[in-house]
């Protein structure tokens, strides 16, 4: 009977701690696929890498495709539309064009976590750039966004403006966005 007491003692504390290692490891592998399916905004990195391809080229390119080898490294990537929409790390990024010196970028959060993400939409020239933020769109809006809503559809849409305008004028705004750090969006490329 003291050998079997002695084999519980010595078992218990094993098991209990074997069963305390399982509950945190399940805890973490469902934190860790939560992760994986939450949508990471680029958006920034997207406008840095457009503002980048001006700087080198004097103005916009027509689409998405044309980063590659100029700004971006060849690497296959999915883009749409023509080369104006590209799907990334669980966010869809529309591109448009307005003039040479002026485009438009849509960031829509996509993936069963969407709802916890944001979506972007920004206005940028060389000069200054705007952005607005809101809550994700419904998909059945996604096919609906215009290149370049005006403020009534945008307020229609639930985005709202982010401070005022950035100036990209002065060497050091263009240096943070070019770092990507004049926008935080946690996003790594």
């Amino acid at each position: 009977m003291f050998n079997r007491l002695k084999m519980s003692i010595v078992l218990t504390p094993l098991v209990l701690l074997l069963v305390v290692g399982v509950y945190i490891y399940s805890l973490w592998a469902a934190e860790n696929e939560k992760a994986q399916d939450l949508p990471v905004d680029a958006a920034s990195m997207m406008m840095r890498d457009l503002l980048r391809y001006h700087e080198k080229r004097g103005g916009f390119p027509g689409t998405l495709k044309s980063l590659e080898g100029i700004v971006w490294e060849k690497k296959p990537r999915e883009f749409s539309i023509d080369g104006r929409a590209l799907t990334h790390r669980r966010y869809y990024y529309f591109y448009s064009r307005i003039d040479h010196h002026h485009f438009t970028l849509w960031a829509i959060p996509t993936g069963k976590l969407r709802e916890e993400a944001v979506t972007w939409f920004l206005s940028v020239t060389p000069q200054a750039a705007r952005r607005w933020k809101g809550g994700a769109l419904p998909l059945d809006q996604v096919d609906q966004v215009d290149a370049n809503p005006s403020l009534k559809e945008l307020g229609a849409l639930g985005m709202i403006m982010q401070q005022p305008q950035v100036d990209l004028r002065s060497r050091e705004k263009a240096r943070d966005v070019l770092s990507g750090s004049i926008f935080p969006s946690g996003a790594v490329r």
